[in-house]
């Protein structure tokens, strides 16, 4: 070998011994890359290990959590839709609680039916299971325990005892039962038999009362034509009409009926919750009847006095209603006096003179309107003397006698009523004596002559003088 040989063998010797460094070196990397990665992948089974640890802790904490539930027996007081709450009573320790519900709170009926929060009413009894520590509503459902009457009527309260009763069965309540009128909670006291109502208990014990129709109070005024009625509103039983009255009736619009003798009158009535509503009867029924006090002088002294064909006393003044009333006078030995008063005055003085028979005069009546209001009448026609009262009278069947003024005075022809002028009557031959009155006017006679002739007679005379004048 040449060195020329030679020193190309050492020159290979030293690159393969390079080579076999690099490569060492290169694998000394791969290992140590390998150890770091398997070191990793051992830190992250740890890490895993520990995050499953503290999850299966936090698991057996909820668990600890979630196994602290309580079950409750309780009446629904309020419920909260905007705020998903509901506030119930414990029906144990009589102690509110507020619960917060949601989407996933169990709600059921008694039938075991699920139904929403909203169906569940306030005043009804419940079965409740939450949780103590954050107050979270998880079951709910109407209790199997408790009854529910629904359009309960007429209810008896004795307060005394505590005792209700419905549809003649008694039951008790306490101090910690609860009335709910809308979104009220009221007392007892404002119940009343005209209610309706829903009632929840258990066994004999009633826990809520829902007033679901309550009742208002009516008033009637200008009422005075009515009183001594009687008035029907809905389906109360009729009550007197008197001053001051007031009347429980249920809420709603009804018929109410008024009557006073035969005269009614019906109208619709609208009665509102816990308010009072005042009706004016003003313009109902008949006017109401006014009345004026009488006094007849009466000459001679002694003299029968019949008003309304009844026989009356005039000792004292006479009360008569407003109107006209028929009046007779009569006396043995004096001729007979018929007429009508009108009353249309709180006070009247009559008088009336009864004639002699033997005299054909007539007999006078007055109403004076002087400041003493009393006046006598004065015979009128002197030739009323001259009549003879045992003529026969001829009467023409015919035809008739007009008397066409004055008007609206009482018309007697020879003492015998014939009516309020103008007037007719059967035509008398002959001669007569005709007398007008007027209350508040001067009575006028004249004496007329009633011919034969085969016509009606017609007959106008002076309008009557008022008196004081």
């Amino acid at each position: 070998m040449n060195k020329e040989q030679k020193k190309n063998s050492k020159i290979n010797i030293k690159v393969i011994i390079s080579l076999i460094i690099g490569l060492f070196a290169f694998s000394s990397i791969v290992v140590v890359t390998m150890m770091e990665t398997m070191g990793n992948s051992k830190a992250q089974q740890l890490s895993k290990s520990n995050h499953r640890l503290v999850n299966m802790q936090n698991d057996i904490s909820k668990e600890t959590i979630d196994t602290k539930k309580t079950k409750i027996l309780a009446l629904v007081k309020d419920i909260n839709k905007d705020k998903s709450v509901i506030t119930l009573l414990d029906i144990e320790t009589n102690q509110d609680m507020v619960l917060s519900y949601s989407s996933g709170s169990d709600i059921r009926d008694k039938f075991g039916q699920i139904i929403s929060m909203s169906q569940i009413p306030k005043g009804s009894i419940v079965d409740v299971e939450y949780l103590t520590d954050n107050s979270k509503l998880l079951k709910l459902q109407t209790s199997k325990k408790a009854w529910e009457y629904v359009g309960v009527n007429n209810l008896l309260i004795n307060q005394k005892d505590k005792i209700m009763e419905i549809a003649s069965s008694k039951y008790k309540y306490t101090d910690n039962i609860i009335v709910f009128d809308g979104d009220n909670i009221v007392s007892v006291d404002n119940l009343a038999e005209q209610d309706e109502l829903t009632i929840w208990g258990i066994d004999e014990v009633i826990w809520s009362i829902t007033v679901t129709r309550g009742h208002g109070i009516v008033k009637l005024k200008d009422l005075d034509r009515l009183l001594g009625g009687y008035a029907t509103i809905g389906y109360e039983a009729m009550v007197p009409i008197t001053e001051g009255m007031a009347v429980t009736v249920r809420e709603g619009t009804y018929n109410m009926t008024v009557e006073n003798g035969e005269f009614s009158a019906t109208m619709d009535v609208t009665i509102l919750r816990n308010q009072e509503t005042e009706i004016s009867l003003e313009g109902v029924g008949p006017e109401p009847i006014k009345y004026g006090n009488v006094i007849f002088n009466i000459t001679p002294f002694g003299a029968d006095l019949y008003v309304d064909d009844e026989l009356t006393t005039y000792s004292k003044p006479l009360t008569l209603s407003y109107g006209d009333h028929k009046v007779k006078v009569s006396l043995g030995g004096y001729t007979t006096y018929e007429g009508v008063l009108t009353v249309d005055k709180d006070e009247t003085s009559i008088f009336i003179d009864l004639p002699e028979k033997k005299s054909n005069q007539e007999e006078d009546v007055s109403d004076p309107e002087n400041n003493n209001g009393d006046s006598n009448i004065d015979k009128q026609d002197p030739e009323i003397d001259d009549l003879d009262p045992e003529d026969t009278p001829i009467i023409d069947e015919d035809h008739y006698i007009y008397i066409q003024n004055p008007k609206r005075a009482s018309v007697y022809l020879n003492g015998d009523f014939k009516g309020i002028s103008p007037v007719n009557f059967e035509k008398i031959i002959g001669k007569h004596v005709i007398t007008f009155i007027r209350d508040g006017y001067e009575t006028k006679s004249y004496t007329i002559e009633v011919a034969d002739d085969g016509k009606d007679a017609y007959f106008n005379f002076s309008d009557l003088l008022k008196l004081g004048y």
